[in-house]
């Protein structure tokens, strides 16, 4: 099989610097992990970053854990690719990622959560490819995404290595089962365009932060993905995305802008010179986003359930407001949903070992 030839080829062949020292010659990828209070994973994701092949990067920790637990793990490493940030008062998860784009050096930003993991030529391999495709606003590689003990649950189904703005969009809003793994990590761009935009939207628990970046970005040029699995996404009880909350309103009304701005976005892309494949696929999108925003919706209400159902003295009341919501809202609703109905109208004494047991079901229970 032919070999690609790398941005590393290249430089090594000129006859520039090796491995060690600065590389003047080769753009700075900030790689930025924001963290808080978990220090589980904290390490496979450091080291996954510091075994990367490519040469010039920064690894930018962003710390709101009170305490030196995380600092501690940080400079255990020693290392002088390491940069440590420790937030006190604590900045919270936006506003961390609206932070790196100020604070990070590199031409290139990549985002690693403190849960998952690089593979070690993930930014060489992002970096050859920003070469190849210098009009690109996202590179990004297929996702496998990993269980708790870091086993593979699921690969990503291929995508183009080139989708122009309007056929990415379209992906992101595509029913899970048959697009990729949306997530903050593993995206690489340019800082200073998302800094223009606006940086990362900061609505309520973080939500719709990642598909509102790259909506944005991607209308900027478009989006390489890397047909090798280069980047592993954990997917646990503990993870920002199965966060169980009691309180509902404010995450739907963050879905209900989030609809909004994107929606804008789309408005904007009709307006410009497009042909007709690609307003064939703004289209679809807005066909798409309804369910999309429906199933959000339907997600945030099954989570309130299960967290009231936790609850020793969780309320019956509240317990009837949330299952009449789907029919009042006009949301799907799945089998898992109908089985969380079903719990929540068992005696109290039979609900909890049947909660426990679907949340260690974590898999079942996320998807």
């Amino acid at each position: 099989m032919q070999r690609r030839e790398s941005t590393l080829d290249a430089l090594n062949q000129a006859g520039s610097a090796g491995a060690a020292g600065p590389h003047p010659d080769l753009p700075l990828v900030s790689i930025c992990l924001p963290t808080y209070k978990r220090t589980t994973f904290i390490r496979e994701a450091l080291e996954s970053a510091l075994q990367q092949t490519y040469p010039n990067i920064e690894i930018f920790v962003n710390d709101d854990t009170p305490g030196d637990d995380i600092r501690a793990i940080v400079e255990g490493y020693a290392s002088p690719r390491l940069r440590y940030q420790h937030n006190m008062p604590a900045f919270g998860f936006v506003p961390k990622l609206n932070n790196f784009l100020s604070e990070a050096k590199g031409d290139w930003m990549v985002i690693l959560c403190d849960d998952d993991i690089f593979a070690p030529q993930f930014v060489e391999r992002m970096v050859d490819n920003a070469r190849r495709y210098p009009e690109a606003s996202l590179l990004r590689s297929r996702n496998n995404r990993i269980d708790l003990h870091g086993q593979q649950i699921q690969l990503d189904p291929q995508s183009p290595e080139i989708s122009s703005p309007t056929r990415f969009i379209l992906d992101l809003f595509r029913p899970q089962s048959e697009t990729f793994w949306v997530n903050l990590t593993g995206f690489m761009f340019r800082p200073g365009q998302l800094r223009t935009l606006g940086g990362f939207t900061d609505l309520y628990a973080a939500r719709h932060a990642d598909r509102l970046a790259w909506v944005q970005l991607a209308t900027l040029g478009p989006v390489i993905c890397d047909q090798q699995s280069l980047c592993n996404i954990r997917l646990h009880g503990t993870s920002v995305s199965s966060a169980l909350e009691s309180g509902y309103n404010d995450a739907i009304n963050a879905t209900h802008i989030a609809e909004k701005k994107i929606i804008g976005v789309l408005d904007a892309l009709e307006g410009t010179a497009l042909d007709a494949g690609q307003q064939d696929e703004i289209a679809k999108t807005r066909q798409l986003l309804g369910p999309y925003i429906n199933e959000h919706i339907a997600r945030t209400l099954r989570h309130s359930l299960v967290a009231e159902l936790k609850k020793p003295d969780g309320s019956e009341d509240q317990l009837r407001h949330l299952r009449a919501q789907w029919s009042k809202l006009g949301l799907p609703v799945t089998r898992l949903t109908r089985l969380i109905f079903l719990v929540s109208t068992l005696p109290r004494w039979m609900r909890q070992p049947i909660v426990n047991a679907m949340l260690n079901y974590k898999q079942a229970y996320m998807h």
